[in-house]
């Protein structure tokens, strides 16, 4: 009787301990989920303050350049025969937009990465609730909603099945 005793004891404890486990794993995984969607979103944020911080630089320059620029090439050779003058006027910096450029492309990829992460956890949290023995000890276990970013473009493309470019 004691031996029988013994082996419920266990295996009540070894069930509590499994159901703790189970329960704590849905936790972990739902945690990583919501972090990693609050992870996209800050570094959606950073992306655009990138973009804007170095479109507003080059707003500020082309700004300025547009200004100084007719002033230095105006009214110089009024009069005067200037067939024979080459003119040697300040050029167009476009570092500045290879700068955008490459920002750009440095944030969205970066940005992908992220939003693929989010993707892989949110689905290993959904396929975790959704298995044996999870789904029934866990039975009002919630599928965590995230937000992919995506264009118009492509939802279009996905809702017709086609890609008209």
């Amino acid at each position: 009787m004691t031996g029988i005793l013994v082996v419920v004891v266990l295996l009540v404890v070894f069930a509590v301990g499994y159901f703790i486990s189970v329960n704590n794993t849905e936790i972990r995984l739902r945690n990583l989920v919501k972090a990693q969607q609050e992870v996209c979103e800050a570094n959606f944020d950073k992306m655009w303050k990138v973009i804007k911080q170095i479109t507003n630089v080059s707003d500020t320059y082309l700004n300025a350049f547009k200004e100084i620029y007719p002033k230095l090439i105006e009214g110089r050779y009024q009069g005067k025969d200037i067939s024979f003058i080459v003119e040697h006027n300040p050029p167009l910096d476009t570092s500045v937009l290879q700068q955008l450029a490459t920002a750009i492309e440095i944030n969205r990829e970066e940005f992908f990465s992220h939003q693929r992460l989010l993707v892989a956890r949110h689905n290993e949290h959904k396929t975790f609730i959704q298995s044996f023995p999870a789904n029934i000890l866990l039975p009002n276990a919630k599928e965590i909603k995230i937000t992919v970013i995506k264009s118009d473009h492509t939802a279009d493309v996905y809702a017709t099945g086609k890609e008209n470019i």
